[in-house]
């Protein structure tokens, strides 16, 4: 599912959905971005950390490289959300 269909889903009025839709990802981003983690009770739970440096192989030559260290997010799945999808 896209925004766009998210927003199809959830409309009552589009234009409203769209912006609450909207203003919903853009405060997900923004404390991703600034290291908090957002919790959806039921649905999941986003978090942003970092991967440490490493060693890595390079896999046509096996040259090593270096991997530099990485911000990522995160996105570990609730327990109702969890068991809605395998109950289906």
């Amino acid at each position: 599912m896209n925004r766009q269909e998210l927003v199809d889903t959830v409309a009552t009025a589009k234009s409203e959905s769209a912006t609450a839709t909207g203003e919903a990802i853009d405060a997900v981003t923004t404390a991703a971005t600034g290291r908090e983690t957002v919790e959806l009770i039921g649905f999941g739970l986003f978090a942003s950390g970092e991967r440490a440096a490493d060693v890595g192989r390079n896999a046509a030559t096996g040259e090593a490289i270096e991997i530099s260290v990485a911000t990522l997010v995160r996105f570990t799945v609730g327990k109702v959300f969890r068991e809605a999808v395998s109950a289906s």
